[in-house]
């Protein structure tokens, strides 16, 4: 807990300091960094040593983030397109140079590959488009979804005895699942007034309501989901990147779910 701790304290002000004083860029030159880290922790846990076939993984999830999430660069979405086609390319070109000598490409990690350089950028990307909206916007998918996280692990704790999913996470319960829906919809109401009253950006209570409700589910989705991949490959976490928390995925695993559901309601609602 103490780690914990201390990684929040240092954490949450320097990500704060990048999304709310440092130019735009800089987040989404943040997002690219934690695409090809989680990139990497994903490889490394499906393929263990196979990832290194894969080399330029990390590097063209990075590229796809700055691509996606990277206003200025005004990039085609059939540029986009093509990106994805060569990632995939990329990915199946070497599981056939490969297959059959003694280290050959597996499919699972192959597919990490490709999910490594496609949809968790677009995940990274969502908040780094967020930042260019408003900096005030681009805290909402981490107000949601660490807000859910720490209902949830309080409610657990306190009245936690129904099992949620016992076979993909054994902590968590019913009790906590619901502890993370208020926790979401509670941290979506502060934001809101502190929004309104500095900046004032008034989107309404139900949207504030919808935020939460949809910031907690997908957000105990995603940790579920990244949870089942670690449960299969008997793996405890992605990485050791945050000490206490573990690496980018085991930390920013709900918000990668939470942040494309929120830029396409967010930007919907104030179009």
């Amino acid at each position: 807990m103490k780690k914990r701790l201390i990684v929040a304290a240092v954490g949450i002000p320097l990500l704060l300091l990048i999304l709310f004083a440092a130019p735009e860029w800089a987040t989404s030159a943040m997002c690219a960094l934690l695409a090809a880290v989680a990139s990497y922790e994903l490889m490394h846990a499906v393929g263990d040593e196979q990832w290194e076939l894969l080399p330029a993984m990390p590097v063209l999830a990075a590229a796809m983030t700055g691509a996606l999430g990277t206003r200025e660069l005004g990039v085609a979405p059939l540029w986009l397109l093509i990106g994805v086609f060569a990632i995939v390319l990329y990915a199946f070109i070497t599981a056939i140079v490969t297959h059959g000598r003694e280290r050959q490409l597996g499919f699972a990690t192959l597919a990490a590959g490709v999910i490594s350089a496609t949809l968790l950028p677009a995940g990274f990307a969502s908040l780094a488009l967020l930042r260019y909206a408003s900096p005030a916007l681009a805290i909402t998918p981490l107000v949601g979804a660490f807000m859910s996280d720490t209902g949830a692990f309080f409610a657990g704790r306190a009245l936690g005895k129904h099992k949620l999913c016992p076979y993909v996470s054994p902590n968590k319960t019913v009790e906590g699942s619901v502890g993370g829906f208020i926790g979401s919809v509670l941290g979506m109401a502060v934001w809101h007034l502190a929004v309104n009253a500095a900046i004032s950006m008034d989107i309404g209570w139900a949207m504030v309501i919808v935020l939460g409700l949809v910031g907690s589910a997908l957000g105990q989705i995603g940790d579920l989901s990244f949870s089942v991949i670690k449960r299969e490959f008997g793996i405890k976490d992605y990485g050791a990147i945050f000490p206490g928390h573990g690496g980018v995925l085991d930390r920013f695993d709900s918000v990668l779910f939470v942040s494309p559901a929120y830029y396409l309601i967010l930007t919907a609602v104030l179009a």
